[in-house]
């Protein structure tokens, strides 16, 4: 009854996906972890990027710093702005330019929001104009011994961009990103 009627108003029913277990790491990345390193898994051929950090910081805390988007833009070196058109408890919008050298790209993400599970997922606002094909993921926080465990998953398309430079841009921002939303959580 309800998703025919938002069909109707052009709108979409959304449904979060639900929250993953604890993400496991090797032997090698918890010593990773432990040092303070973000730990990244890139995998290549359209699966997940995994970015793992741990934080001397409660959840809640963690959460405000994931969900704190206009402060992106002193993480991320390739960001040139972001600007919020939707700020609810539940749902974020926002508009990114990204560049780099002669390169922008702009896209629109949406993000929905459960922070009571420390849980928000994000995809692109494809009723917005994008640069890019596709980009969805999700920010997960939960309590591990004193602090927080935040995870970080992405699935984004570079169409035509070789292996090499998905995995290196991959990287970079995932460090960047995650790097920045440890210490504002840190504080």
């Amino acid at each position: 009854m309800v998703a025919p009627l938002l069909a109707a108003l052009g709108l979409a029913a959304h449904t979060m996906a639900p929250v993953p277990p604890p993400v496991s790491v090797t032997a090698e990345e918890a010593a990773q972890l432990a040092q303070g390193d973000i730990v990244v898994r890139y995998r290549g051929g359209g699966k997940p990027t995994l970015a793992v950090v741990d934080v001397a910081a409660p959840p809640a805390k963690v959460m405000d710093a994931v969900l704190d988007l206009r402060a992106r833009g002193g993480d991320i070196g390739a960001l040139k702005s972001v600007e919020v058109y939707e700020e609810t408890p539940a749902r974020l919008g926002a508009r990114w330019e990204l560049g780099m050298s002669v390169f922008t790209a702009t896209f629109h993400i949406r993000y929905e929001v459960d922070r009571a599970a420390g849980w928000c997922t994000y995809t692109l606002d494809d009723t917005r104009e994008n640069d890019v094909s596709s980009s969805e993921g999700s920010y997960q926080v939960y309590a591990l011994g004193a602090g927080s465990r935040l995870v970080y998953r992405s699935v984004s398309s570079m169409e035509g961009a070789p292996d090499w430079l998905k995995k290196k841009v991959a990287h970079s921002s995932a460090r960047e990103m995650l790097g920045g939303m440890k210490a504002r959580a840190e504080k």
